[in-house]
């Protein structure tokens, strides 16, 4: 973790979990279920103990049934995932422990239930396998909700007079979302917590931000401290000034706008004012972004990015939970397309059970498909997946290959992916590149005729060709969108892909960045992939544009020697183009 001050303020940096923003006062949730103090009892108290303890287990199972009644038709929250707590509280192996514990070693209910979790969580975790971890985070669950009926919390949802950042210090559950009144939450810190923990669902369903990974917040919040929590870059900013508060209000209202107002216009398709249909797809990891994406109005999910599957995992995802994953996707998306990316194992995704060499450039070395071509065993058991899952919901889909660097390279795979089709007897999918090497792009015109679609990946791409890391503050100035070379790139690309009648889409961040719209469709865009929080506001954007018109005024951008100058002529020209809309949107830059 690293740190930043200024006068007053502080900057902390975590993991992004759920994105958002949000801004409110730090509140300490609950206890560490590790709390090793221990409470004893008398022989008398014994039989009142098992009678709270299955009082309170009542209870925590009629909370979680009421939670799943409130849910009903909700899309993007499964269930059945509070099902599984009310499972646990009827685990003849967890209350008989309890019970036992209670009994013959005369420890108060608390202790009990601390020290049977705790037994619980170790054994889950020392099991390795990606499925009883989740089920030891489940075992922190139902540890902190029993125990909040047995003190003031007593289980009832809190509410507070100021809007709040809950502070949790382990890792954050579902209750620890659900214990309070939800229109005061703002935002979530924790010590630890994944994507695809249940908790995480649940906050992205409720559009709460959740930032982890900061594992000295004890040290370095206070109860009542001012928190600004921007989960998009993994930050929270203390105590911040006046005028940061002042702008992050002002964008809040804009915030409001969009959700209340673009988001149910924009469920269809959008065309530019001249006629020109403009496709704007979801980048997503996981199901539930999925179901999401189809919320706000996704034309089809250009990024479906599927290392998530190996997070937190000690081994590599067996064919079920693949198969299962790619089937939520593709049932959420009906039969709009989706772009399945092939793992980009390496650089900043190595997952913990695979054994990668000790490299001095990762982000240059050993990973995507470099890794595939060489562990065949990998490559061929996800192929196998996606097609079988693909095969069974009848889904549009295509499966794209990241960090291309040689039109050899891709024939490789591609022979590999026709060899997997005809040994599963299906057929065989139709396949593209994503353009983010420089050596790639800059000879596009020789994939062509072997590709079927073409994705630009922005961030890696523009890192590359700057030699500048974008996540480092000392050189991410050189990390520049409207630099002339790029662009000229950019608009190369999008050319030779018209030319050759290869469907082309940016998924980076410069497409999601409103900003950005204009520029993209005056320079030919046709297939924007973006967060899906973003869906609305870029199809507002493009049906106030007019195609014709944006190519007359982009093309002047290259007679422009300078990013700086690039910049200042594309705000002028959104100014006169979309500035009232502009004007409208959040976090726009």
């Amino acid at each position: 973790m690293t740190t930043e001050t200024t006068i007053r303020e502080k900057k902390l940096s975590g993991i992004c979990i759920v994105e958002g923003k949000g801004l409110g006062r730090a509140h300490f949730v609950g206890r560490v279920v590790q709390h090793d103090t221990v409470e004893n009892i008398t022989r008398q108290d014994v039989g009142e103990q098992i009678m709270l303890f299955n009082e309170i287990r009542t209870r925590a199972k009629e909370d979680y049934r009421g939670y799943a009644k409130s849910f009903k038709g909700t899309s993007a929250f499964d269930v059945s995932i509070l099902n599984i707590y009310e499972h646990i509280l009827d685990d003849p192996a967890f209350i008989g422990q309890v019970v036992e514990t209670v009994t013959s070693k005369l420890y108060n209910l608390e202790s009990a239930i601390r020290t049977v979790s705790n037994d619980f969580i170790k054994r889950f975790n020392s099991a390795g396998t990606s499925y009883f971890k989740e089920r030891s985070s489940d075992m922190v669950e139902i540890c902190e909700k029993l125990i909040s009926y047995m003190n003031a919390e007593d289980g009832k949802t809190k509410s507070f007079n100021d809007e709040m950042v809950l502070v949790v210090l382990r890792a954050f559950t579902p209750s620890d979302i659900l214990s309070y009144d939800l229109t005061k939450v703002k935002a979530v810190l924790s010590v630890s917590g994944g994507k695809t923990s249940h908790a995480a669902i649940l906050a992205r369903t409720y559009g709460i931000p959740v930032v982890s990974g900061i594992l000295n917040l004890s040290e370095l919040i206070r109860p009542g401290d001012e928190l600004l929590v921007d989960a998009d870059m993994g930050t929270v900013l203390l105590n911040p000034e006046k005028p940061v508060v002042e702008e992050f209000r002002a964008l809040e209202i804009k915030a409001a706008y969009v959700s209340k107002t673009l988001k149910d216009k924009w469920c269809r398709p959008v065309y530019t004012r001249d006629g020109v249909h403009i496709e704007v797809l979801a980048n997503v990891s996981l199901p539930q972004d999925a179901l999401l994406a189809v919320e706000h109005g996704c034309d089809g999910t250009g990024l479906v990015r599927t290392e998530y599957l190996l997070s937190n995992r000690k081994d590599f995802p067996s064919p079920q939970i693949q198969v299962e994953y790619y089937s939520a996707i593709f049932k959420a998306m009906g039969n709009r397309e989706c772009v399945v990316r092939m793992m980009d194992i390496g650089g900043d995704k190595i997952p913990e059970f695979f054994k990668m060499p000790n490299e001095f450039n990762p982000f240059m070395g050993w990973r995507a498909i470099r890794i595939l071509l060489e562990r065949r065993d990998l490559f061929e058991e996800q192929l196998r997946s996606i097609m079988i899952a693909a095969g069974a919901s009848k889904a549009n889909y295509k499966i794209m290959f990241p960090m291309v660097t040689t039109l050899s390279e891709w024939l490789e795979a591609k022979a590999f992916v026709n060899e997997v089709s005809e040994r599963l007897g299906m057929p065989v999918p139709r396949l593209g590149v994503l353009f983010e090497v420089p050596l790639a792009i800059l000879e596009m015109n020789t994939f062509t005729s072997e590709i079927d679609f073409a994705s630009i990946g922005t961030n890696d791409l523009l890192q590359y060709l700057s030699a500048a890391d974008r996540n480092n503050p000392k050189v991410n100035y050189l990390y520049n969108p409207t630099e002339p070379a790029f662009l000229k790139i950019i608009r190369n690309a999008i050319e030779v892909s018209r030319d050759n009648g290869i469907p082309l889409s940016i998924c980076g961040e410069m497409a999601g960045n409103p900003y950005n719209t204009l520029l993209l469709v005056g320079l030919g865009l046709t297939r924007f992939s973006v967060i899906p929080r973003n869906i609305p506001i870029i199809k507002e954007l493009i049906s106030n544009i007019s195609f014709g018109e944006a190519a007359e005024n982009i093309r002047h951008i290259f007679a422009i020697d300078t990013a700086d100058s690039i910049s200042r002529w594309i705000k002028k020209i959104n100014k006169q183009m979309v500035g009232d809309i502009l004007a409208k949107i959040p976090w726009a830059e």
